[in-house]
Order: C-alpha cells, then structure tokens, then sequence
C-alpha cells in the first residue's frame, strides 16, 4: 500500500514537471502556440486580456498536442512512468542497503536533508530538519557564523534576482516584495546565530515565524498581482507579461542552484556530525589523561617540587612523575614519547602504569629501566619510541642516580658554584632496542641545589625568526633567579618561553619538573 501511495504521488509530480520543465520547450509545443496565433488571427477569436490569455494559450496548445501528436504525449508518460516505477523500487531497497565508507552514510536521511533545504530555499520555510542543520554554527568563533549567515544571504538573494523581471511600477513593488522573504529569512538566520536567548525551542520559532512570513508575503503578492491584473483591462497601460515571473528555464536553474546548496550543506552535516563526535571522545581522552598525570607538588624537609604538562594538541605525548618511596627516597621521572596523537597519549598511559609497577618490584635504576623498556619494546608500535629520564633521589647521601635514556639532559644548579651542570647518560630511548643495556650516574648535592627535568619542547621552542629557546637561556634564568620556590621556577621558565615564541602556537608538548633540595 505504501509503495502505491509512493507511485502515485511521484507520478503526479513526474507529470506536472512534465507540463512545466519539458513539454513547453519542445517544437511541438511551438507550433501549438503558433497555431494559437493563426487561429485568433483567422477566427477573430476574442481572447481574454492579459493575463487570463496566457492560460487560455496554454490551454488551446496542451489540447492541441493532444490531439496532433498522441504519440508523442504516449512515449512521454510510459517514459515518466517507467522512471517512476525504478525510483520507488530504489526508495525501497535504500532501507535495507547499509552502504559503508562513502561521504553520504544514509541515503534516505541525505535525501530527506536535500528536500527539506528545497523547501527553505524555495518558500523561505525552515523545517525541523533544516533548522537542525544551524546547530553547526553555534560553536563557531564569530567571524565564521558571519561568513555562514553571508552563505544563506547570498544563494537567496541569487535566487530571487535570477528572475528576469519586466521594467513597470507596478513591477517594481512586486520586486520589493519578492525581496521580502530573503530579508525574513536573513533577520531569522541573524537572530539563532548571535542572539542566544532565541535558541531556546529555535526550531519551532524559526518555523512559525517563517510560515508567517510567508503568508504575508503571499497576501501582498495576491494584493499587487490583482492590482496588476486590474491595470491590464485598462488600454492605456504598458503590457505586462506574467511569464517573466514563471519563466520555465529560470526556475530549473535556481533549483539545480538550491539543490547544489543542499549538498553542500548535506555534506558538512554529516562532516560536522563526525567532528562532533571525534571531539568529544578527544574530551574525553584529554579528562583521562589530566587525571593520569596531575600537577606535582610535594614539600617535606628533604626537598620541594612541582612539576606540569602542557600538552600542545587535546591528548599529549610527554609524561611526569613523581613518587615516594621507602626510607625517604623519591622517584622522579619525565619522558616524550614520539608523535603528537592520541596514539602517543595512550603509550603514554601505558609508560606511567608500567613504571610504576616496576618500581614496585626493582630498587636498582638500571635493572628497573632495563625491564621497563622490554615491556615498551613488547607493546608499542613499531615506529614508536620514548625519550625517558628517570631520577632516584637518597637524602640519606646526598644523592641523585639518574639514566637519560635519549631526554634532554638534566639540568643540575650547584648553589656552592653558581653554575649549571647537564648530565646525560647516553643510553639509547625505551623501545628502540629491546636487550639494551642501561647506565646510572650518580650526582651528589648540596642544600640550596636544583634539578631541572624538562622535555624537548621547551628546549625547541622557537620564536618569529627561527631562533630556538636553548638550555644556554635557561641556564641564565637559573642563574639569576635560583633563589624562588620550585613553583615560581616553573612559572617563570613557562612564562619566558611563552613570551620567546609570542604568537606562534605550541609546536611540542612541554614538560617542566623543578626539584629544590632543602
């Protein structure tokens, strides 16, 4: 039953586009109009004043083809009803098709969005679906909701000025008023953009006040065309040919324009529709990954330190830790691991979990580096690797053992000397090589002393001309400001290097650990 309702609807608009797009640009229908002329001329038929005599032409050549050419009338129906028996068998097997990888995911959901813009774009009536359609531009930064309010603007008024209107006074208010629903349309657009209040229930307000819109727009059309209508009974007034407002052609081209649109808008629904749902799973990533790796910051009477990521795109690669341990020892440790996606920031959960775990089962830095790199070496991707610095701290001694495996060197700041030390070890990066052998350094200190662990991208942080935030820059900062907490520490190394590179944006994740020792 369904799939005869279907028939019968589409046959009934393949023949009134039929009537209107194909029949009136034939030869035959030509020669009907043709025909019409000769006969008014011989006959003295009294034919109507415009406009009612273009009906009654339309008339006599529709009853002429009829009747002159029925084979030509009988291949156009078998051929409009052939076409139409193949779109319902497609409408019917479009269900249960579930096409995969291609731009229009569903079908008949793209296709329901194409006509519901036709309707806005014909009539200026928004539907629920159009409506939904503006949801993408709430979010928008401002400047982008008014290039897309001048994107709507645009293709209306295209359309409405595509018509080849006749010069007259009469014309002219028609004019104005066929600009009516471009400017009801536009000011609708301009309010759920900009004015938030208006978004509440918007789809019901846009289409109440659109359908209102048009009703006024079509009762002042109705009041001037039977002005125009009555100006035609009196001789004395210039011709007026309605055709102008119906031409076929021009009203074919502006709807391939608004199904073009359509498209357009089609597609970036569905595109934004996925960038939707990849920023929030991204939210989500990125809430993980604050929680794995919180701000550290510890003060006892061996040591104060405070420590941060800031990731450069939603989900990071660089890691910090730090943790205590028996008998007054402290685990320090801070890695990058390669690339900037979300597969670096699940490595990096990984590089956390695992580290943390073996610390539960070694004491000793290089047996401890040497199985947690076979456990990356045995679970990461081919391609990938992890620069690690890791630092065991004994009060008791005075001591740091630390194995650079890759990482920027730590920096040391000695308070009896004033100057900055870098310490690597020269071990290869965790995942490189999976029997690799480690080697620790130990590093005594002294009360007043500093250690700096950083990540390369405060190290390659660059400004407008390429020049680079070194270690030979941070070295001076230390030198000069020594004295401040570890946490002022860090906002200034954080602060300076923001400030070097200006308005640049943050090419690396940055990483900054700042240990003073008491």
């Amino acid at each position: 039953m369904k799939s005869v309702a279907q028939f019968i609807l589409l046959w009934f608009a393949a023949l009134l586009i039929t009537a209107i797009f194909i029949v009136p640009d034939t030869s035959k229908y030509q020669a009907a109009l043709e025909k019409y002329e000769q006969a008014v001329a011989e006959k003295k038929i009294d034919a109507p004043p415009q406009p009612q005599d273009r009906f009654f032409r339309i008339g006599f050549a529709a009853g002429y083809i009829v009747i002159k050419y029925p084979l030509f009338i009988a291949t156009l129906l078998i051929a409009q009803t052939v076409i139409v028996v193949l779109i319902v068998i497609f409408l019917k097997r479009v269900p249960k098709t579930k096409p995969k990888n291609i731009l229009l995911p569903d079908p008949m959901d793209s296709v329901k969005n194409v006509l519901s813009n036709l309707v806005l774009f014909t009539f200026g009536v928004f539907n629920r679906r159009a409506s939904d359609q503006l949801r993408f531009y709430f979010d928008l930064p401002v400047r982008s909701r008014i290039i897309g309010l001048l994107a709507y603007a645009t293709i209306f008024f295209a359309i409405t000025i595509s018509y080849n209107l006749p010069k007259g006074s009469m014309i002219f208010r028609f004019t104005l008023i066929s600009f009516l629903p471009v400017l009801i349309v536009v000011f609708l657009l301009l309010l759920v953009f900009f004015y938030k209040p208006f978004r509440n229930n918007y789809e019901r307000k846009l289409f109440w006040l659109s359908l209102g819109g048009l009703v006024l727009v079509l009762a002042l059309s109705s009041f001037t065309g039977y002005q125009m209508g009555q100006s035609q009974l009196d001789p004395n007034q210039s011709g007026l040919n309605f055709s102008a407002f119906f031409e076929p052609k021009t009203i074919f081209v502006n709807l391939l324009i608004v199904l073009a649109f359509s498209f357009y808008i089609e597609i970036m629904k569905q595109v934004s529709s996925q960038k939707a749902r990849i920023d929030a799973e991204m939210a989500v990533a990125q809430r993980i990954q604050s929680d794995l790796l919180p701000i550290l910051e510890i003060e006892n009477d061996s040591l104060a330190l405070y420590g941060q990521t800031e990731s450069a795109t939603e989900v990071g690669g660089d890691y910090c830790d730090a943790i205590n341990l028996p008998n007054d020892r402290f685990a320090v440790a801070v890695g990058d691991v390669s690339g900037h996606n979300v597969a670096a920031g699940v490595m990096m959960s990984m590089l956390k979990v695992a580290f943390r775990t073996e610390l539960s089962y070694f004491t000793d830095p290089e047996n401890l580096v040497s199985s947690l790199n076979k456990t990356i070496y045995d679970h990461k991707n081919k391609a990938m690797f992890i620069s690690f610095l890791f630092a065991l701290i004994d009060p008791s001694n005075n001591s740091v053992t630390m194995i650079n495996c890759g990482h920027p060197p730590l920096l040391h700041f000695s308070s009896e000397g004033e100057i900055v030390k870098k310490y690597r070890t020269g071990d290869v990066a965790l995942g490189l090589k999976r029997d690799a052998v480690f080697q620790s350094q130990k590093i005594q200190f002294t009360s007043g002393d500093v250690f700096i662990f950083l990540s390369d991208g405060l190290i390659e942080t660059v400004n407008a001309i390429g020049e680079e935030f070194s270690i030979d820059i941070i070295s001076e900062l230390l030198k000069n400001y020594i004295d401040r907490t570890p946490k002022a520490l860090y906002d200034l190394l954080n602060n300076s290097a923001n400030d070097f590179r200006d308005q640049l944006p943050q090419r690396d994740d940055v990483t900054i650990v700042v240990v003073k020792m008491n």
